[in-house]
């Protein structure tokens, strides 16, 4: 699935309306590609955002799924090369973070868990590969991945999973589709986390500082574009997957 001469290239951001998503998008934008904004429920950030871009007419567009309807999942890329044409990168943004010990982890939210955080994006992974054939895949990770944090639960395990799953994917589809992974730390405090909560964590940090949306943004066009990286995880945490599962400084 080639791109025409002089077609710019296009990408699919899951959960792209806000946050981390939104900063992605932008980046992506900025680089020349034409952007598909995913949401599920945050269709006026998407929209918003879209209109910051310059809309369709600059060659971007939003796009509604629910990620835990596999249905959705699997006919979400189908729908979207049939509207607008190729798909060079997918960039597995969207998940849900949870806290709840192993101990308190019923099989009810263990399936919750793995359905966004796991399931979704794999999903969406192998359809890649089915319908695009050819690009890169950016999974969205935790620096969580390189530690033993209980505290994570199911959110860890999953985002584990997703990691492993990269690897595997990098193997199975080189050179047609190069698979990596960015895991964040302790990114800037969204606007309901207290200041004060983020300025107790930030000392344990050993570069002394949060990481910014912007700063994953510009990691996930880097492993768009850099085609001699397959199969790695690009730790963006300021040293903290180093240290111990405590080094947050979280309890």
């Amino acid at each position: 699935m080639a791109l025409e001469s002089g077609e710019a290239r296009r990408v699919l951001v899951t959960g792209g309306a806000v946050r981390i998503g939104q900063a992605i998008v932008r980046a992506f934008a900025a680089a020349g590609y034409r952007v598909v904004i995913h949401y599920r429920r945050s269709e006026a950030s998407a929209q918003a955002l879209l209109a910051e871009l310059g809309g369709v007419q600059a060659g971007h567009c939003a796009v509604q799924a629910d990620l835990l309807d596999h249905e959705q999942v699997a006919g979400l890329l189908p729908a979207v090369v049939r509207s607008g044409g190729p798909v060079s990168v997918l960039v597995n943004n969207a998940s849900v973070y949870s806290r709840r010990s192993l101990a308190e982890t019923d099989a009810r939210f263990l399936a919750e868990a793995y359905a966004i955080n796991f399931t979704a994006p794999f999903l969406l992974m192998r359809s890649f590969e089915k319908v695009c054939r050819t690009g890169a895949i950016i999974n969205l990770l935790d620096q969580r991945v390189a530690q033993a944090d209980f505290r994570a639960g199911a959110y860890g395990l999953a985002k584990k999973s997703l990691r492993d799953a990269t690897e595997a994917a990098a193997l199975e589809w080189a050179p047609r589709i190069r698979v990596n992974g960015v895991a964040p730390g302790l990114v800037q405090a969204p606007p309901k986390v207290a200041p004060e909560k983020m300025a107790a964590l930030i000392p344990n940090v050993p570069t002394q500082a949060a990481v910014a949306p912007d700063d994953v943004a510009k990691a996930c066009v880097f492993l768009a574009e850099m085609t001699a990286i397959t199969g790695q995880t690009l730790f963006l945490d300021g040293g903290l997957h180093l240290l111990g599962p405590n080094a947050a400084g979280e309890k």
